[in-house]
């Protein structure tokens, strides 16, 4: 399955369980970091949030540069991830996990993007693991209750784990992002 085609699996997800849920399109808090781009399709009064669709993005990101910068490669799924859609914060669940928030990626320059994926790569307090490199895509995923897990990507493998820096807990959760995002339910759906 192609990136696309997983976010797409998502975002049908996601949207059928805000509209059978609250009857709406998945919404995020009103402020203006997300006020002003271009993703928002509604005001919802009613709940004081936005509502918001994902854009496809119209040209791929050259990571060269920042690759250069990393002195590595960096996974093609993480570049197919950063260069489909635009999108806010994804949240929903798995059959394994109750609840994860992957970062939002909102409309932006190459250069600003490159930056924060720059920012997102070997955060050594946010991961406790040294044997490869390792990309932050989300900073809150519960497991069994148990909130205190940020979602990554290993560099070298493409899988996802769910890691616990404290406790130096380490859970496969998905052997790709496409797996991840085509498991996502809606966080509305039980």
């Amino acid at each position: 399955m192609s990136m696309r085609e997983a976010f797409d699996i998502f975002f049908e997800n996601n949207n059928k369980s805000w509209r059978r849920t609250w009857g709406t399109l998945p919404r995020v808090p009103r402020c203006d970091k997300y006020r002003q781009s271009s993703l928002i399709v509604a005001e919802n009064d009613k709940f004081d949030e936005l509502e918001w669709l994902p854009k496809l993005q119209e040209k791929r990101i050259d990571f060269n540069s920042l690759e250069e910068d990393l002195e590595f490669r960096i996974h093609p799924q993480i570049k197919d991830f950063l260069s489909t859609y635009w999108f806010m914060p994804l949240e929903g669940k798995t059959d394994k996990i109750d609840n994860l928030v992957l970062h939002e990626l909102l409309p932006q320059s190459q250069y600003e993007l490159l930056k924060i994926t720059k920012c997102y790569f070997n955060k050594k307090e946010y991961h406790y693991r040294n044997d490869g490199n390792y990309f932050l895509i989300g900073d809150f995923c519960c497991i069994d209750g148990n909130d205190s897990y940020m979602v990554h990507i290993n560099n070298d493998t493409g899988e996802v784990f769910a890691v616990q820096n404290f406790d130096k807990i380490s859970i496969k959760i998905a052997n790709s992002i496409e797996e991840l995002l085509g498991e996502m339910k809606g966080v509305w759906d039980m």
